[in-house]
């Protein structure tokens, strides 16, 4: 009776453990950060923590909703993989919000991103009065609800287990005693042969014995009560290869940012003629640069980084250097600042010779460049959107996330206009803008 009792108690608690598996519902971890202000008034900052907090009073009751700060976002975000520890079909969405002020509206925006795959789900925008604080904290949060209304779990779970009959454990099977000490003399054996080969060995010298090389890289306490350690200084430090995977993916993303990290929309120029004289035109040339969208998107989804920092356009990634692999010729690239460059742009007429040229660069010593062979113009309208940070353990990756609208003008005869016929803008590493310069200019 005492043996039955235990095997029923066994088999109720193992009922009991899966029932509570699948009584799991699918949950919704609702992240919420302050709000941006993003014409940093300070009138209205308050704003930022007010709307956050009253979202997180407003939804901490909601059925298959866990709210979330942005400690747990930074959690979540340093390590994707607890994703897949949470219910089932459950969703991380963050709400991010933006902000400002025009005369006695306040205007939010507000986005919807799914972290599992950073994408945007949703989108609104409201605008509110001011003086009527109640009803713009109720209109926005009747929007959020609308926003996350369709992830959240609806009904209950339906998942039912069919467990099969009891079972009677089998008994084990037992092996005849001279099964088994025959065995264990066998491998004895086996041990005994090896090692006699290893003995012989050492004593044909083709193998060192083990035992008499000295420890390199041990640490030892002898008779004299002295703690020593061998070593070899020509030894060099071995790459962790742990972490070659993350380096790898490390030095793909690095390569992208350096080498080809822009994209680039050019307008068609406007041409604005002359009243006073025919003779001669103004060229206007319209340059958007922006990061590529994909850049912050594969950051976050693919390298495991340790921090994460949005200050309004800026995103501030933070890697440890306990995490890769950082060979020197990434962080020689990165700390030299040989990884700058700045566009050019050069006009061609019908002839395909160039005869403006744009350089958009601060240094000083292009802006006292000149030509006679080409209109050449220097320009500093152009900044870098991503900034490197190499540290004795760390590295750390600032990004702008902005467009730059740039507006170059120049003016051209007449006769050079009607000759024009092609623009083209490439990006030329500072250290190499003399070289790509000077048979131009």
């Amino acid at each position: 009776m005492i043996y039955f009792s235990m095997r029923m108690r066994k088999t109720l608690f193992i009922l009991m453990f899966i029932s509570g598996l699948l009584a799991r519902q699918s949950i919704v971890y609702f992240y919420v950060i302050p709000f941006d202000n993003i014409k940093e008034d300070p009138t209205v900052e308050w704003i930022a923590s007010g709307l956050s907090d009253m979202i997180g009073n407003r939804f901490k009751s909601e059925p298959g909703l866990l709210m979330q700060n942005k400690k747990d976002l930074e959690i979540i975000m340093n390590d994707r993989s607890l994703m897949l520890k949470q219910p089932i079909s459950s969703r991380n969405l963050l709400l991010l919000g933006k902000y400002y002020r025009q005369l006695e509206k306040i205007n939010v925006s507000l986005q919807l991103i799914d972290l599992a795959t950073w994408d945007q789900v949703e989108t609104k925008d409201v605008a509110a009065e001011y003086s009527d604080i109640t009803k713009m904290k109720k209109e926005i949060g009747d929007n959020i609800q609308s926003m996350i209304a369709p992830y959240l779990p609806k009904g209950k779970n339906q998942i039912t287990a069919v467990f099969p009959k009891f079972i009677e454990p089998k008994p084990a099977k037992r092996r005849h005693p001279v099964s088994v000490k025959s065995e264990m003399v066998t491998n004895n054996l086996q041990d005994e042969f090896k090692k006699l080969e290893e003995s012989m060995d050492v004593l044909l010298g083709l193998k060192e014995d083990e035992n008499l090389k000295p420890k390199k890289d041990i640490t030892l306490f002898d008779s004299g009560g002295e703690w020593t350690m061998d070593f070899s200084a020509n030894r060099l430090v071995e790459e962790n290869p742990e972490l070659a995977p993350n380096t790898e993916m490390l030095k793909d993303v690095l390569n992208t940012l350096i080498d080809n990290p822009y994209d680039v929309i050019m307008k068609k120029p406007n041409f604005i003629y002359h009243k006073d004289d025919d003779s001669y035109i103004t060229v206007q040339f319209h340059v958007t640069y922006s990061l590529k969208d994909e850049i912050i998107k594969e950051m976050l989804n693919a390298l495991p980084y340790t921090g994460l920092e949005q200050n309004g356009s800026l995103t501030i990634f933070y890697f440890s250097k306990e995490s890769f692999n950082l060979s020197d010729d990434i962080t020689n690239r990165i700390t030299s600042g040989n990884h700058r460059s700045v566009p050019v742009i050069r006009f061609y007429n019908k002839q395909g010779t160039p005869i403006v040229v744009v350089a958009d660069t601060p240094e000083e010593q292009w802006h006292s460049r000149k030509s006679e062979r080409v209109l050449y113009l220097p320009e500093n309208q152009f900044s870098p959107m991503i900034e490197f940070t190499v540290g004795g353990w760390s590295l750390q990756v600032a990004m702008e996330t902005v467009n730059i609208h740039a507006k170059y003008e120049f003016i051209l005869p007449m006769s050079d206009v009607e000759n024009l016929s092609n623009v083209s803008l490439k990006f030329i590493n500072e250290d190499e803008l003399k070289k790509f310069l000077d048979p131009i200019l």
